[in-house]
């Protein structure tokens, strides 16, 4: 399996990032680690291996990225309005260091899709909605869609801009957004077995308002035997994976 890690330095959120990349061609997935990881949350969890026969045939190359969690929904100290301004810096990362990058590596431009699971799905969800005119769907596994979890006592401007089931509320039915969400895949999953119901709740909530607004988002609700673990998360993204292959 070709493999090539890349680092450099991001001002916006003012650290060192890297991104590990797995494959040689392929679908490009641009995938988000889970809280407080890094860029070898994937390959540490078994997640390339998981998907080592897709990337060795060139069906998907993998970028898996690093977070900045411990400044924003990990933050314990006391200026939360730094926190939230983190959030939105951590997007504009993905969207204006990030893709060029993967525009670079793919030999030209491109609609990657988007990827994680807990708050990797989280980040997956939140860079789509901003900005469905740039990825090709997205596939959340166990993610929370509601940043009012993480930041209680404190929602700003940029919370509310990182936290789908209160933008998407706002969003006008004519939005033009709207018509971009549904030329993409969006595909959003969540069990009921155990550590599930700290997320699922906004799962359902982001249902409730993506239907009422028209927008086709594949909701998949599994049972009890689905957990908020890497076990659940191997065998669903095995299921779900061809639908990036469509």
């Amino acid at each position: 399996m070709q493999y090539e890690e890349v680092s450099w330095f991001s001002s916006r959120v003012n650290r060192d990032m890297r991104v590990k990349i797995y494959g040689h061609y392929g679908v490009p997935i641009i995938c988000f680690p889970c809280q407080d990881k890094q860029s070898d949350d994937f390959a540490n969890n078994g997640m390339i291996d998981t998907l080592s026969d897709y990337i060795e045939n060139g069906q998907i190359k993998l970028y898996c990225l690093d977070s900045n969690d411990d400044e924003t929904v990990s933050y314990q100290g006391w200026d939360k309005a730094y926190s939230t301004l983190m959030l939105t810096r951590y997007h504009e990362y993905v969207v204006e260091e990030v893709l060029p990058f993967v525009y670079d590596k793919q030999g030209g431009w491109c609609l990657p899709y988007l990827f994680g699971m807990s708050m990797g799905a989280s980040h997956a969800a939140i860079n789509f909605f901003r900005r469905p005119d740039l990825f090709a769907g997205f596939l959340a596994l166990s993610g929370n869609y509601d940043m009012s979890h993480f930041f209680p006592d404190y929602f700003d401007y940029n919370a509310y801009m990182n936290s789908p089931v209160h933008f998407l509320a706002n969003m006008p039915l004519n939005h033009p957004w709207i018509n971009e969400y549904n030329k993409r895949k969006m595909i959003v999953v969540v069990g009921s077995g155990a550590w599930e119901h700290l997320v699922a709740y906004s799962n359902y909530w982001l249902k409730d308002v993506t239907d009422s607004k028209g927008i086709h988002v594949w909701y998949n609700f599994w049972d009890g035997n689905s957990v908020h673990d890497w076990s659940s998360w191997k065998y669903q993204v095995r299921y779900f994976i061809n639908e990036f292959l469509n």
